[in-house]
């Protein structure tokens, strides 16, 4: 295939297309970017940049005879890419107010470069989300919200650092270690709206956390890879489920023994096995009375194991888990809760034919979705309406939570026929009316196939990477 997009061989073309990265040098970062966004002709066409590192702009213009010139002197050329490099600036932001008036500056820019940006080219922006003591900021998020009314959100890379953070534990809360910043990849295309709107939002309404409740000294990364352990013959049957190695490391950071553990999505038990084993109690409801089933089985192997020598148990932890819609959780259900993990269904993401993995389950015989229920969340067909139903789960959950308890959501983004939904930035923007935002974490899946998406043509990432988003009771 003729390569129309870029100048890069189908090798190096592959490793860009995965949603996180290793970042090793401010160098090759920038490098790696421009040689994928600049078309594949030579041109005059230049590339626009802003940012701190013009000595390595240049050299790499010089080395792949590309014309790069920095926003202040710009000279109304035609633009085939732009690059803005905002991580130095907003390290010095310290208020939401600061970030408006930078935002605003490059609001300015982004517009008029939308002017001679080259149809279906692209719009880089490289943004951190911002913590200052015990404030979070999820800067990122907004300026990627609102980018979006000018041009189209394709995707967002992470780049994830491996050197630990200087001020882990400086502000009070919850605060990983490890460093990330956002890639975020906009497009002039068809579906812009090539003028700003702005989008109104809760992301900078709750974000001081309180330290109502004692957090452990276990210290969880911003970023880590986990690759889940086999699943089992019942575990199997569930088309989405997610692995205890993964529920254990985030009750060992926000819970204590005998801690009561929820989970109102719990599938086949994940959420319960785990809390069980590190010794808390675990709660949770669930739609389908055939997981439920798999669920409560799985969790008396633990309380109560048919086979004591292989499987004692030195707690006296107590489960309840019942087979019923979350919406209708009550006070009388469960005793108060000190935190909920859970991952909701990805929208109706199961229900999208065609998918390599519906492929699979379908050949061995295995169930697709979650049910056939009109009322479960994975068969809601309207984003807007999964969203708000989503969001309602989770505020009637509030009710059984105690003050200052934790939460977290796994759960990513969404590309669906062409169009990329921020559903981790949406929830949590809806759910900061009742909720303090936390920083988010990154599970990475790096045992997975690349697939060439879009090779030739156009930048379609494949999504290796998941957030878990962490909030506080108010």
């Amino acid at each position: 295939m003729k390569n129309r997009f870029n100048r890069l061989t189908s090798k190096e073309w592959l490793p860009f297309q995965k949603s996180w990265f290793r970042f090793e040098t401010d160098e090759k970062l920038i490098s790696d970017h421009i040689r994928f966004f600049c078309k594949a002709e030579p041109n005059d066409d230049v590339v626009l940049y802003h940012g701190n590192q013009s000595n390595y702009v240049g050299k790499i213009g010089l080395n792949n005879d590309i014309q790069i010139i920095d926003y202040k002197h710009y000279k109304n050329q035609n633009i085939q890419y732009a690059l803005i490099d905002l991580r130095d600036e907003i390290a010095d932001v310290i208020t939401v107010e600061e970030y408006l008036h930078l935002r605003n500056k490059f609001i300015d820019l982004a517009t008029v470069v939308y002017e001679k940006m080259e149809h279906r080219r692209f719009f880089t922006v490289f943004i951190p989300n911002i913590q200052h003591g015990s404030q979070y900021f999820p800067f990122a998020w907004d300026l990627a919200l609102q980018l979006s009314s000018i041009y189209s959100l394709k995707d967002e890379k992470i780049a994830c650092l491996p050197e630990m953070s200087d001020n882990i534990g400086a502000g009070a809360g919850f605060q990983p270690g490890n460093d990330v910043f956002y890639c975020l990849n906009f497009r002039k295309d068809e579906n812009s709206g090539g003028q700003f709107q702005e989008r109104k939002h809760n992301l900078f309404s709750n974000n001081k956390q309180v330290s109502d409740r004692q957090l452990s000294n276990f210290t969880i990364p911003t970023w880590f890879i986990l690759k889940p352990a086999p699943r089992k013959k019942d575990e199997i049957l569930h088309p989405a489920k997610y692995p205890e190695d993964l529920v254990t490391m985030f009750i060992n950071k926000f819970t204590l023994p005998d801690d009561n553990i929820l989970d109102p999505m719990s599938g086949t038990g994940s959420t319960q096995v785990a809390a069980l084993k590190a010794g808390r109690n675990a709660y949770g409801t669930e739609l389908s009375d055939f997981f439920a089933e798999i669920a409560v089985q799985r969790c008396l192997q633990i309380t109560n194991p048919s086979q004591k020598e292989l499987f004692s148990s030195k707690n006296n932890q107590k489960f309840i888990l019942l087979n019923k819609d979350a919406r209708t959780i009550t006070n009388e259900d469960f005793p108060a809760i000190d935190y909920l993990i859970t991952s909701p269904p990805y929208w109706d993401m199961l229900n999208m034919k065609g998918a390599e993995n519906q492929a699979k389950r379908i050949e061995r015989g295995l169930q697709t979705n979650y049910s056939e229920s009109t009322t479960d969340l994975g068969n809601i067909a309207d984003y807007v309406s999964f969203l708000e139903d989503l969001t309602e789960i989770y505020y009637k959950v509030l009710s059984v939570m105690k003050k200052g308890s934790y939460l977290t959501i796994v759960v990513k983004n969404i590309k669906k026929k062409g169009k990329n939904y921020p559903f981790a930035w949406d929830l949590a923007d809806r759910l900061m009316e009742k909720l303090t935002l936390l920083p988010e974490v990154f599970w990475c899946q790096d045992d997975i196939n690349l697939a060439p998406y879009g090779y030739g043509n156009t930048f379609v990432s494949n999504t290796f990477h998941q957030y878990c988003l962490n909030f506080q009771k108010i």
